[in-house]
């Protein structure tokens, strides 16, 4: 199936955004029992989560990009993540509003594109955990 989106809207802020809320609402859909992703570890090597080096099993992940989308959907963020954010970033404090601009866009997107990866696998992984894998 083609993408209905011109190639140069690919990139653009509100189509990644769009990509993410999708995949994250398709995971929901899927995933009528997210209770049986409780102590799933994550797989090696193509499982994005799986990266970390941390412990957390596929339900931690599951409940961390619903989180996600509520934040990017309401554009309201918990008051510890603010405080967390309000915090000077000294190595960019004398860079030019457009560098920091650019700086922050390019990591929205790498994470935008990351946890809409690790949605789609989180998405597999449950249809192989119940079974329905193709």
């Amino acid at each position: 199936m083609q993408s209905a989106e011109p190639k140069n809207q690919k990139s653009c802020l509100v189509a990644t955004l769009s990509r993410y809320t999708s995949a994250v609402r398709n995971m929901e859909h899927t995933i009528m029992l997210p209770s049986l992703l409780r102590d799933v570890p994550p797989k090696e090597p193509e499982d994005t989560f799986a990266a970390e080096g941390n412990n957390k099993d596929l339900y931690e992940y599951y409940l961390m990009l619903k989180s996600v989308r509520n934040v990017v959907e309401s554009g309201l963020m918990p008051p510890d993540e603010r405080k967390a954010l309000s915090a000077p970033l000294d190595t960019l404090e004398d860079s030019d509003p457009e560098t920091l601009f650019h700086f922050h866009l390019t990591g929205l997107f790498s994470v935008l594109n990351n946890l809409t990866t690790s949605s789609h696998v989180l998405t597999r992984r449950y249809k192989e955990v119940i079974g329905l894998s193709n």
